[in-house]
């Protein structure tokens, strides 16, 4: 971990960054491919990482709900950010460099948090993905095209984050070619796959996610590895 900025932290490696919403046991298994990755909890997501067994290297937020910060072990940083017109979570975001966030604890728990996630990565200024992953369901933020194999009749759903037009797609039950997406007025929720690959030809746009179970969290990070060309 290095720093760029003031209390900025750089990554060369995907990073796992906890929430504080609870962890299902479904999830856990999905972290044995991610054990040696960097950990970064926002606020409350520290005891989240504790719970897992995981030594966050940081701490990110205002501090209102991660407890005992005094008898935390000197390495590991915190960096406190007060104010309230973004959340911890968009916070930690403003705060990583990495070419991979994995967010844990940000999709389950209440639903206002995470349309708060959601509303968080529609902000991203930068193109690296994002991916969160909860007890039913992974979701990947998105700018640009996509490819992922998934089983057929996976439910695979695409919501738009703003406006986004799409050129193709091939492997969707409901195919996407020249079709424009916008929040409250058109998006893609439970599509399903019939062919494999799954590829998406995006156009100009906001961004975009896509959600499938979490079952498909190996083959959703495979995607991303592949498309970012990172190690494996």
């Amino acid at each position: 971990m290095a720093y760029g900025r003031e209390d900025q932290l750089l990554f060369t490696a995907p990073i796992l960054l906890f929430g504080a919403a609870p962890i299902a046991g479904s999830l856990l298994s999905c972290l044995d491919r991610c054990q040696t990755w960097p950990v970064v909890a926002a606020d409350g997501g520290l005891g989240t990482a504790l719970s897992c067994g995981l030594r966050p290297q940081a701490v990110i937020g205002d501090m209102d709900s991660a407890n005992d910060l005094d008898q935390l072990a000197d390495d590991i940083r915190q960096i406190k950010r007060s104010g309230q017109d973004d959340t911890d979570f968009e916070k930690s975001l403003d705060l990583i460099a990495a070419p991979l966030i994995i967010g844990i604890g940000f999709l389950d728990g209440r639903f206002d948090h995470s349309l708060a996630a959601l509303d968080a990565l529609a902000r991203l200024p930068h193109d690296r993905p994002v991916l969160l992953v909860g007890g039913d369901d992974v979701l990947l933020r998105l700018r640009g095209d996509f490819e992922i194999t998934l089983p057929l009749a996976s439910r695979f759903s695409v919501w738009p984050l703003g406006t986004q037009h799409f050129l193709r797609s091939h492997g969707l039950e409901w195919p996407l070619d020249d079709v424009t997406m916008a929040f409250g007025k058109r998006t893609g929720t439970s599509n399903r796959v019939n062919g494999a690959p799954v590829s998406i030809g995006a156009g100009v746009g906001d961004g975009y996610v896509v959600m499938a179970p979490l079952t498909a969290f190996d083959a959703m990070l495979d995607a991303v590895v592949a498309m970012a060309d990172l190690p494996a």
